[in-house]
């Protein structure tokens, strides 16, 4: 006759040799201690992320649930090369299956579109967006990396991304020179918490394709080292979206506080430029 759970002694210790008894389907089969740590950490269909800081558990009176968990999720450092950043704009990861109950991809962690938090000196933070991501490798859009010790790496949530447009609804708008900011409404008041620029596109209506714009948080200093070379488009077509460049965006002038302004302004000026368009991302973290 069998003995039900409720009467064997209690186990104060796991053993590598231990066996657990699973029922699938009404037939009742064994499991090691072994093949259960493969089936939670090792098997992509099975496997979980390793508890990060701000986890928390939520009981309902019947099961324990993921509780409240803080805006951004600590990338375990084993995962990725703390040393420094591969270049002002990429971080190496080590790639591979996990190890531990530690994801090792970077696309274990992170998407395109979604928010990239980078401590580089204590208390220092660089924010950007993913703009491409593989098992070993994460590309962001945002203030350029100093070449030095990664402190903490993190992944935010889609409600910090915010984007912004202006327009200038005017003909050559490029001949108003690099120190006067674009009117006639190309500019936005910001409200709300501090945000970071992490990229800008531009498009015009025109045949110029030698045109650069740069921006300015609130009349500071330009917020790229290059600014965009706006591509040319016809006298009644845009011209396709050009993208701010991989890490050009300066740490120290992308800040953004609530009631600030932001404008943009012509840095280099050259042929036919109309009706401008600049679409912003911002993370506010």
């Amino acid at each position: 006759m069998g003995v039900s759970i409720s009467g064997l002694p209690a186990s104060t210790e796991l053993r590598e040799a231990d066996v657990f008894e699973i029922e699938q389907g009404g037939v009742s089969k064994k499991l090691t201690k072994t093949q259960l740590r493969q089936l939670l950490f090792s098997d992509p269909a099975f496997s979980i992320n390793a508890p990060q800081n701000g986890d928390s558990l939520v009981y309902n009176g019947t099961e324990w649930l993921p509780g409240w968990r803080g805006k951004w999720r600590v990338v375990n450092q084993a995962a990725y090369t703390e040393s420094a950043p591969a270049s002002p704009s990429t971080i190496t990861f080590a790639g591979g299956a996990a190890v531990n109950g530690i994801r090792l991809r970077a696309s274990d962690y992170f998407r395109v579109g979604w928010p990239v938090r980078v401590e580089i000196g204590a208390g220092i933070y660089h924010y950007g967006i993913c703009t491409a991501v593989s098992d070993t490798l994460l590309t962001m859009s945002g203030a350029i990396l100093p070449i030095s010790t990664i402190i903490s790496l993190a992944v935010g949530t889609q409600e910090m991304v915010k984007h912004v447009e202006m327009r200038f609804p005017g003909n050559t708008y490029n001949t108003l020179g690099a120190t006067v900011p674009l009117n006639n409404g190309c500019i936005h008041r910001w409200r709300g918490d501090v945000g970071y620029l992490v990229a800008y596109s531009c498009c015009h209506m025109g045949t110029s394709s030698t045109t650069v714009v740069n921006l300015k948080m609130s009349g500071g200093s330009n917020v790229s080292s290059t600014g965009v070379t706006v591509g040319a488009g016809t006298s009644t077509t845009h011209g396709v979206f050009v993208d701010s460049a991989l890490g050009t965006l300066i740490a120290a002038n992308v800040q953004i506080v609530d009631k600030g302004t932001i404008t943009a302004v012509v840095t280099t000026a050259g042929g036919t430029a109309n009706y401008l368009v600049i679409c912003m991302t911002f993370i506010v973290p």
